[in-house]
C-alpha cells in the first residue's frame, strides 16, 4: 500500500497541466510541467511537423498540445526568465515534460546546462496573428 501510495504522490508531483487563466486580453491556455531542449537535428536538415528546418538559433518549441503556429510565452519557475517561441513541431516525446524548446530559447531561459527546468506556458489567443490558431485556443481557453 504504501509503494502504491509513493507512486500516486509522485505521479501528481510531476503532472502537467492545462488551465485557463483570466488576463487583461480574455482567457489564457496555461501550462506548468517539465521542459527540456531538442539537440537532435541541429544540423538544419531536419524538418519540424510544420515542415521547417530546425533552427537552433530560433526561438521555436515543440508541444504536444498547443497548435501548430501558436506564440507561447515561456517562463522558468526557478530563473524568472521567459522567451517568446513559435511551436513549429509536436513533442516532447517523453510523457513527464510538455515542451522542448530550440537550444537558442534553453540558453535565454537559463536551462542549457541543466537540460531540464520547470517552466509556465502561457499562450494567449488575443496575441496569436493567426485566425485559426486564435480560433482553437479560445476553444481550449473555455
Amino acid at each position: 500500500m504504501r509503494k502504491f501510495m509513493l507512486a500516486i504522490t509522485a505521479i501528481l508531483l510531476t503532472s502537467q497541466y492545462v488551465a485557463a487563466q483570466e488576463s487583461t486580453s480574455g482567457k489564457v491556455v496555461r501550462q506548468e510541467g517539465q521542459a527540456s531542449f531538442f539537440q537532435a537535428g541541429q544540423d538544419g536538415n531536419t524538418l519540424t511537423k510544420s515542415g521547417e528546418p530546425v533552427n537552433p538559433q530560433g526561438y521555436t518549441a515543440a508541444s504536444r498540445d498547443l497548435p501548430l503556429g501558436t506564440v507561447a510565452t515561456v517562463t522558468n519557475r526557478e530563473t524568472g526568465k521567459s522567451v517568446d517561441v513559435k511551436i513549429n513541431d509536436r513533442g516532447p516525446t517523453r510523457p513527464d515534460r510538455i515542451i522542448d524548446v530550440s537550444k537558442q530559447a534553453a540558453h535565454d531561459l537559463g536551462m542549457e546546462e541543466a537540460g531540464v527546468a520547470p517552466v509556465v506556458i502561457e499562450a494567449d489567443p488575443n496575441k496569436q496573428q493567426d485566425p485559426q490558431v486564435r480560433n482553437q485556443l479560445e476553444s481550449a481557453a473555455r
